[in-house]
């Protein structure tokens, strides 16, 4: 089954995921910090098994004090471009399932890529949900084995932001996982709709 606009008639309405209140934002956030410790210990292990070198030899705290005001300040745009390249990622996936343009939207606490007008089968939303924390962690740690090693502790940071900031795609994803096969997903960004044959 593809993509497509109009719910098939045997369709009905299955489940529901609403992750759209501030109080849920906050709360993913919250869950998100102790990933940044648990991700970011798992890159760099995999970062000093595959290039045998410590990203942060004299430790976390010492990379933010020992560096120019030009390479702190690269941290955090390296993490806001991190988020936009994020959503943009899910963005491309869903063009490339439904060939139109997907809806991006920023609320607070949160961004988010949706397609609103569309219905698509749990695999290819399994795809669209998962695209950015595997792409993104594949590319930056294949990276990190080659670039300069300075530039390594940021490629880290972006790794680890990024599969943290996925917690929200994780859960919706394993919801999904959930559910019969047969399921349509429509994605509004933040609410979540399921569709599956109906059983009368």
């Amino acid at each position: 089954m593809q993509a497509t606009k109009d719910l098939p008639a045997t369709y009905q309405l299955y489940k529901t995921l609403n992750l759209s209140s501030t109080v849920v934002a906050m709360r993913l956030n919250m869950a998100a910090v102790p990933l940044l410790l648990v991700f970011g210990w798992l890159f760099a292990r995999l970062i000093i098994l595959l290039r045998s070198i410590n990203p942060f030899p004299k430790g976390v705290l010492s990379f933010f004090t020992t560096v120019s005001g030009w390479e702190l300040l690269a941290f955090p745009l390296s993490i806001i471009l991190m988020f936009v390249v994020h959503e943009l990622v899910h963005g491309l996936f869903f063009w490339l399932f439904t060939r139109e343009r997907p809806r991006f939207a920023l609320k607070a606490g949160y961004a988010f890529a949706a397609a609103p007008d569309w219905y698509l089968p749990g695999l290819q939303y399994t795809i669209v949900g998962l695209s950015p924390f595997v792409i993104i962690t594949l590319v930056t740690i294949l990276l990190a084995v080659f670039v300069m090693p300075p530039l390594v502790p940021y490629l880290l940071f972006i790794s680890t932001f990024n599969a943290a900031g996925a917690l929200g795609d994780l859960i919706v994803v394993s919801w999904v996982l959930r559910q019969p096969n047969t399921v349509l997903v429509k994605d509004e960004g933040d609410i979540f709709t399921s569709f599956a044959p109906s059983t009368e």
